[in-house]
């Protein structure tokens, strides 16, 4: 699944316009170049039945937007929002509706960079396998 959404967030025009390819899973590669977006799972959440696991998941997933201004941040989260709030299918996955369910601005003082600003947001996401 995260190669997919992977996938899926760079196959997208407005995105790769602020971002071009710069999507890694985690943390940012050093000294790459910004803005830039990383994605990190916080949960699995696989969906169950009384019978067991039913192929559906519910993954919280969080993304960073980093970037040079507030503004740049801010920019790359609403191109985000708007990718993963419309349901679609990429690679081997069915992405259904996600939900945002937290978003946090930060920034944090980078050395031979200066000030880096942040947005964090929390989708929920749901998929399933093809």
């Amino acid at each position: 699944m995260e190669a997919d959404l992977i996938a899926r967030l760079l196959a997208d025009a407005g995105l790769a316009a602020l971002i071009g390819n710069r999507v890694t899973p985690v943390s940012r590669v050093q000294g790459e170049a910004l803005p830039a977006l990383t994605l990190t799972k916080v949960a699995p959440g696989r969906a169950y039945t009384f019978s067991g696991a039913d192929g559906t998941h519910g993954t919280l997933m969080q993304f960073d937007a980093w970037a040079l201004s507030a503004a740049a941040a801010k920019a790359v989260a609403t191109a985000l929002t708007a990718i993963l709030e419309t349901p679609a299918t990429s690679g081997g996955t069915i992405f259904g509706m996600s939900f945002l369910q937290s978003e946090r601005d930060g920034h944090e003082d980078v050395p031979g960079v200066g000030t880096v600003f942040r947005v964090s947001a929390d989708f929920l996401i749901w998929w399933q396998p093809l």
